[in-house]
């Protein structure tokens, strides 16, 4: 399904797999389970972390776009032959006979046979402890009798990544050897993060011990390293380490004078035919009595498999509270499994990719983030808001980053960040009705008095309202959302007219909130700001054909037909007809603006034309390459928000010509133009000034998965909740076909049917909730019973059409329509 020269999804959309390791990138998964997680590329690459993925990393890698050859090794030999390879391609790269890569939710699969060996490598992690298991199973495919030595190999980190000064960081790393587990033993008696006082500058010890372990099957010798130096030999090669051909394997040196790794595996006798599995386990916790129960417990036989069916139950029931069918394969397995899982094992969890390794929370990031639990457990986004509101200081001003474990971030005058908390807090209120929320408590970083969410957010505004011009524009600050004009107002004088355009918004909605809350008197004026902040834009920012950007600090704008480069952003057109702060003629001229100036066959470009010269004044968006990332290019994140706002304009050719831009398994037939992933979100694709136009990069680690999951459910399919409601109003493009949509509002589910083809941006919607026709498209609590369950159809311009109750199978599903 949806095959490319790399590989194919499988019939239920929820796997992908590889079958040419030589993609044009790293193709990667990123597994967690809130707290342990990996990375892992189609080569083996990659690292694994406990609760920070820069600050508290266990094994060593090296980030190379062209070699991938870092990482978790498990390799094979043949005694008799010499034969050595791995069972991944890295770091051997042998010619295999067979290969196959798997990702899915939560494990990473790899079949492979070479020299007449068959392995099947599974990596997974525990769905509730901080547990990596690596089920392993050898089969002799061969006519011969065979002694093979099976090892695994990492080298220890062991605290922050990248440790590039390694001949330092080794020197506190020391290994010891379990001998009864078979297991290598690790810790490290310096962690250098952000030193808390000078005192603790190299002078903090790392406060885990880590382990790795063999288990499962009885080798006729062991063998267990922890020094690289020793295992690799004296200027040995990854390709063919010491370790897998000296005869008596290699020395089992331990201690903290070598260069800390771990080795564990052993010897093996096949006869033709004879499999033989093992399971490999790496853990961390606070004390080796808990980290060695921990190797204890995922020794015993069978407990890898049943690590590997807890990941598989835990992600299938994460996911499934909200389900989609279509006509178009690619539109289902996005929506239904790639999206949300993205959002939450690489971006809430992992918080890191393959090309970034951050760690850190984004205070304004995992807030959007956190909109992907909405539709399938709300209380995981309140957690989010609570998080986040704990991170906020007492002037209404929050850190733009934190990182957790050491609680160190990074507070500056961004102009936005503390705007998304009243956003998502808003959002959270459509959809669930649980105003106590508003009085849940959380502290300031500077002041440890607690204040109720209500408080926090009001703070916010004031920082906001404190931080208007005279003429009634926001100041933009280091920067708005987008981080790239990060000079435009550093003086504190220029301004953001899509900041602007994002507090009307807010303003509408919480006039609402406070009205609600019983603060009537606040909620009017908030309206009074909002109505202010519509003329101050229509009355400033219209350039004649779109709205204009921002202005620097001497005034100038940007964004404006009178600039060479950066004559027209994106966000500023989109967040117009979004919030409708635009008139209804400068809506029309602003979205035709777009679809002749922004509307490019990769996407929706961020601004054009691109700026080929670095502007100091302007920021570091000017210094990307042409068509790079913010710089002309396509970026993910704003390209979501103009496919919301071609559906509220009902443009479904545009509609339809942004998903086919944006969705990764439609781009990636062209796997070489493409280069990325085709089944996750890519931060960015290069505009039509680079060299490679088309070309994706910055998979996993960007907000576009959760903001492109939110806009197919609620506009495309839409189905969105509101103070009145839910909405169901679609804006559908004609190839979703017959389009079923399953979704929980406030413990009721509602299954909605309707004909994409037949969708008339002319007619309202016609919905009938078990066959009673409805006054308006708005349903409200009482419409469907507590715990209830109802089908609802929706038709334009005339009856609801009837669906056939034939089951059919989609993307590999039974489905009845």
């Amino acid at each position: 399904m949806l095959q490319n020269h790399y590989g194919q999804f499988d019939a239920s959309g929820r796997a992908f797999t590889i079958t040419d390791s030589r993609t044009p990138m790293p193709w990667v998964n990123v597994v967690c389970n809130g707290r342990y997680g990996f990375v892992v590329s189609q080569n083996g690459g990659g690292f694994s972390w406990l609760d920070n993925s820069q600050l508290n990393v266990l094994t060593r890698w090296d980030m190379d776009l062209t070699r991938d050859e870092r990482g978790r090794y498990l390799y094979l030999s043949d005694l008799d032959t010499g034969d050595v390879w791995s069972a991944a391609p890295a770091p051997c790269f042998p010619t295999y006979s067979s290969y196959r890569c798997e990702h899915t939710m939560g494990r990473t699969t790899f079949r492979t046979s070479a020299f007449g060996i068959a392995t099947t490598w599974t990596l997974a992690v525990a769905p509730k402890d901080p547990v990596e298991v690596w089920s392993v199973e050898i089969v002799n495919e061969s006519t011969r009798a065979r002694r093979i030595r099976v090892a695994s190999f990492f080298e220890w980190c062991c605290g922050v990544a990248p440790d590039v000064k390694r001949e330092f960081h080794r020197l506190f790393i020391t290994t010891r050897h379990d001998a009864k587990r078979r297991a290598v033993v690790a810790t490290k008696n310096m962690w250098d993060v952000p030193p808390r006082h000078e005192r603790e500058h190299w002078n903090r010890p790392w406060p885990y011990v880590a382990a790795h372990a063999v288990a499962g099957v009885s080798f006729t010798r062991d063998i267990a390293c922890g020094d690289k130096s020793t295992f690799m030999g004296r200027y040995g090669v990854p390709t063919r380490p010491l370790g897998m051909t000296a005869s008596d394997g290699p020395e089992a040196s331990f201690g903290r004078f070598g260069d800390g790794a771990a080795a564990v595996g052993g010897d093996l006798e096949l006869r033709p035919g004879q499999s033989v599995r093992m399971q490999f386990v790496t853990t961390i916790a606070e004390t080796e009595a808990e980290t060695l129960a921990l190797i204890d417990r995922y020794s015993e036989r069978g407990a890898a498999e049943a690590a590997v069916r807890g990941s598989d139950e835990m992600w299938s029931a994460i996911l499934s509270p909200s389900d989609v069918s279509s006509d178009r394969q690619d539109f289902d397995l996005l929506n239904n499994h790639w999206l949300a899982y993205q959002a939450i094992s690489g971006r809430l969890w992992g918080r890191t990719g393959y090309y970034q390794q951050s760690g850190a929370f984004g205070f304004r990031d995992q807030l959007q983030d956190s909109q992907v639990w909405l539709p399938r457990n709300p209380d995981r986004c309140r957690d989010q808001i609570m998080l986040h509101a704990a991170h906020q200081f007492a002037d209404g001003t929050v850190y733009h980053w934190w990182h957790p474990l050491v609680e160190f971030g990074n507070h500056t005058t961004c102009s936005d960040d503390y705007l998304w908390l009243p956003f998502v807090v808003a959002n959270y209120l459509k959809e669930t009705g649980d105003f106590t929320i508003l009085q849940k408590t959380a502290p300031f970083v500077d002041d440890k008095t607690e204040a109720n969410v209500l408080e926090h957010c009001r703070r916010s505004f004031e920082r906001n309202f404190a931080r208007t011009s005279e003429r009634g524009l926001p100041f933009i600050g280091a920067c708005d959302w987008n981080d790239g004009l990060s000079a435009v107002g550093i003086e504190g004088r220029g301004e953001s007219v899509w900041l602007a355009m994002f507090v009307v918004g807010l303003l509408e909605d919480w006039a609402v909130i406070l009205d609600r809350a019983g603060d009537p008197e606040r909620a009017k004026a908030y309206r009074s700001r909002h109505d202010k902040m519509v003329a101050a834009i229509n009355a400033h920012a219209w350039d004649g054909k779109w709205y204009r950007g921002a202005t620097k600090d001497d005034g100038t704008w940007i964004g404006s037909s009178a600039n060479e480069a950066g004559k027209i952003f994106l966000n500023c057109q989109t967040w117009a007809i979004l919030t409708g702060c635009a008139p209804k003629d400068r809506e029309d001229a602003a979205w035709a603006s777009v679809r002749e100036h922004l509307l490019a066959e990769m996407g929706p470009l961020l601004l054009d034309p691109a700026y080929s010269i670095p502007d100091e004044s302007i920021g570091y968006i000017t210094r990307y390459s042409p068509g790079s990332r913010e710089n002309g290019g396509v970026y993910m994140h704003a390209a979501t928000w103009a496919l919301a706002a071609a559906c509220k304009r009902g443009d479904v050719a545009a509609v339809e010509q942004i998903w086919n831009a944006v969705s990764p398994p439609a781009r990636c037939h062209d796997a070489e133009a493409y280069r990325a992933e085709p089944y996750v979100m890519p931060g960015n694709v290069d505009g039509p000034l680079s060299e490679t136009p088309g070309k994706a990069g910055w998979t996993w680690y960007t907000g576009s998965a959760a903001w492109l999951n939110r806009v197919c459910l609620e506009w495309v399919c839409g189905v969105r909740a509101t103070w009145e409601g839910l909405v169901v109003d679609p804006r559908p493009f004609a190839s979703l076909g017959e389009v079923e949509l399953m979704r929980q509002w406030r413990g009721r589910t509602l299954r909605i049917r309707f004909d994409a083809a037949a969708y008339d941006p002319s007619s309202p919607p016609r919905v009938e909730i078990d066959g009673r026709l409805m006054e308006g498209h708005v349903i409200g609590p009482g419409d469907i019973p507590e715990g209830g369950s109802v089908e609802v159809r929706v038709s334009w311009g005339g009856r609801v059409k009837e669906h056939s109750r034939e089951t059919v199978v989609v993307a590999g599903r039974e489905t009845v329509r």
